[in-house]
């Protein structure tokens, strides 16, 4: 069940709940897993009581390394109703699926324009949720992801769907280095999306900051798909980059004259109204041709 502004509640099929956050912790049932996790923008008190000491899987920092106590299931699966994905502990502590982004994979199902042979580009696509999402409207999606392992797990995803033989590009690349390559060929794309971390590093160690690096992304995107633009999707997760900063920056750059628009905080909540802000978004549709 969604909630408006971004929050999410309940997730299809009961795959994901927040049952509970505070003190940099967070606790939630994941694919039918409880997971206890360390998260920094999990501020305040704690109130599930005995819930947190029945945790399946915990993950926290110790001597500068991220450990997992507890072993998952062999076959541990999130459905999110028209795809998969395989998940697993990962030593950085996530585990294959963002569920505040589900608002926007509904938004894409229901999408009023016609995505059907459109060329998307989607950046930092990570397992592959939102790659997934375009696939199945039938959109041809670039995917780019830095790490190589991260995008065979994002295939695998595809594969386990039902999508392998989708018109998918899989891309092993640094995104800013990627999209300006993408803008000198002259190549050209109908949806751009995007969903970048505060830092990372790309494949031959270029490195990623956002609050340096993410205007001179929005710019080259907006070069990228000049007179063609269907569709933005948008969204990072830094403090210092509120929604209503990203949409003016994506506005300033794009120029949309027409279609629908919006920016909003992504959260979780629990089911006794506990909210945990999980990030920004801005969002564009062209106008149904």
């Amino acid at each position: 069940m969604l909630a408006k502004h971004g929050v999410v509640n309940f997730m299809l099929n009961n795959q994901y709940e927040l049952l509970d956050f505070g003190q940099n912790e967070k606790l939630e049932c994941i694919g039918g897993v409880v997971v206890r996790r360390e998260t920094p923008s999990a501020p305040g008190g704690k109130s599930a009581g005995e819930r947190w000491g029945q945790s399946q899987l915990r993950g926290r920092m110790i001597a500068q390394r991220y450990v997992w106590d507890g072993v998952p299931p062999d076959d541990w699966r999130f459905n999110a109703g028209d795809f998969q994905l395989q998940l697993k502990a990962t030593p950085s502590g996530q585990v294959g699926v963002f569920p505040e982004q589900e608002k926007n994979w509904e938004w894409i199902k229901h999408c009023p324009i016609d995505l059907a042979g459109l060329k998307a580009i989607n950046l930092f696509g990570y397992t592959g949720a939102t790659t997934l999402a375009l696939a199945k409207r039938g959109a041809q999606v670039v995917h780019v992801d830095a790490a190589k392992s991260v995008v065979s797990w994002a295939r695998a995803n595809a594969q386990s769907s039902g999508l392998a033989d989708s018109p998918i590009r899989w891309m092993v690349e640094d995104a800013l280095t990627f999209v300006r390559r993408e803008v000198k060929r002259g190549n050209k794309y109908d949806i751009i999306i995007a969903d970048p971390p505060s830092f990372g590093r790309g494949p031959k160690g270029e490195r990623w900051k956002l609050q340096r690096d993410l205007f001179q992304l929005i710019e080259s995107l907006s070069e990228l798909s000049r007179e063609r633009c269907k569709m933005v999707l948008m969204s990072c997760h830094t403090p210092g980059i509120n929604h209503e900063r990203l949409r003016s920056e994506v506005e300033n750059q794009f120029h949309f004259e027409s279609g629908l628009g919006g920016s909003f905080s992504l959260e979780l909540r629990t089911r006794n109204a506990k909210t945990l802000p999980s990030g920004n978004c801005f969002r564009w549709v062209a106008d149904k041709s």
